[in-house]
């Protein structure tokens, strides 16, 4: 009974103690965890049908195969581009946009980010050259050329940009929000071709021999990380982190190149010709020089001729009407005008000297285009 009412009396630490505080130390000591993934980490050849360009022998069915989805994506990549590039003039040869509204001004800069982070090809590509060595290629596979290694992974990083520069395109030349982000995720599934048809042809979809040829050894067999010391392997360590900063660069400079130009008005038309056709308005009230009010009979095509920009309105051109025989600005009459109308999301043609009544707090406008 005496036992039970006794303190606890404090107990020495010991060495287990001692350990288990190192222990938690070190489990939050983020240098420790970072050498420790420096020197455990180990990689493996990537699941994709490039990877059969040095796996495989020339005269196989995995290697046509593998040429095949290459020449596929190739192919995709260069149809989108010539589409990207068709259809612009002598200013605008990128046919982009006179101007965007700012939600998709607003998409276009998060599009480049996510660009961005989809890409694969042009890390993977760079960290297999950094990380496998020829030395280390030869002595895990010895039946391998190390040349068609590098070739697989050249491949990788030219699709990888060609990916980029259709994805920068399809951003300067979009006017919707939706239509970016749809584009985008199209490219990113052409440029994913090599990964799916790996995962097919694994899972014997398209056959047991390239169901063979994905399931090989080689695809488990794990690289150590190749360490270089010395300048060399710093330089060559700073260029492959600076690789996504280059091209976040090359693309936001690109981006504010276009809209410092859409802005300014840079892709607007500087003159228009207008041909309207011989309707006519029988009930239209035209205000004289006096103020006074009287009705007309309005024919449509005396309207018609050239229309140079004059002034800006929500940021996109207003153009006003130049004289029939020598193309210069009215001096007494009053001009008619062609704007855009975001009420309506249309351009209208106005003069605000005509309205349909007598009111002048009126302001007529005809439609030219929805």
């Amino acid at each position: 009974d005496n036992t039970k009412n006794e303190a606890p009396t404090p107990r020495a630490s010991s060495d287990a103690d001692n350990l288990n505080d190192v222990a938690v130390d070190h489990l939050f000591d983020d240098s420790l965890d970072q050498k420790e993934e420096i020197v455990n980490h180990e990689l493996q050849l990537p699941p994709s049908t490039h990877t059969l360009f040095f796996t495989e022998k020339i005269c196989s069915l995995p290697y046509a195969f593998a040429i095949g989805i290459a020449i596929m994506s190739c192919l995709c990549l260069i149809l989108v581009l010539a589409n990207n590039l068709d259809g612009g003039s002598e200013g605008n040869p990128f046919n982009v946009p006179a101007n965007v509204s700012t939600s998709v001004r607003a998409a276009q800069y998060l599009s480049i980010l996510v660009a961005l982070l989809m890409e694969e090809e042009i890390p993977t590509g760079l960290y297999l050259l950094r990380m496998i060595s020829k030395a280390t290629f030869q002595n895990k596979f010895p039946d391998m050329k190390y040349e068609k290694f590098v070739f697989a992974s050249i491949l990788r990083i030219c699709l990888g940009y060609s990916f980029l520069i259709n994805v920068f395109f399809v951003i300067i030349q979009a006017d919707g929000v939706i239509d970016i982000f749809y584009d985008v995720l199209a490219l990113q599934f052409v440029e994913q071709l090599d990964d799916i048809a790996f995962r097919l042809a694994k899972m014997d979809v398209l056959g047991k021999r390239l169901e063979l040829a994905c399931t090989e050894q080689c695809f488990q067999t794990e690289f150590e990380k190749h360490k270089k010391l010395g300048r060399r392997s710093k330089r060559i360590s700073l260029f492959l982190k600076g690789v996504y900063f280059l091209n976040f660069c090359v693309f936001l400079s690109g981006m504010i190149v276009l809209s410092t130009r859409q802005t300014s008005g840079y892709y607007q038309c500087h003159s228009i010709t207008v041909g309207f056709a011989d309707n006519v308005w029988a009930e239209s009230w035209v205000r004289t020089p006096s103020g006074q009010y009287e009705e007309w009979l309005l024919v449509y095509s005396y309207f018609s001729g050239v229309y140079i920009q004059d002034g800006t309105s929500a940021g996109r051109p207003i153009y006003k009407e130049m004289r029939k025989f020598d193309r210069t600005p009215y001096e007494e009459v009053v001009p008619a005008e062609i704007r855009y109308c975001e009420e309506i999301n249309a351009w209208v043609f106005t003069h605000e000297s005509i309205q349909k009544s007598t009111s002048p707090d009126e302001v007529t406008l005809v439609v030219l285009n929805y």
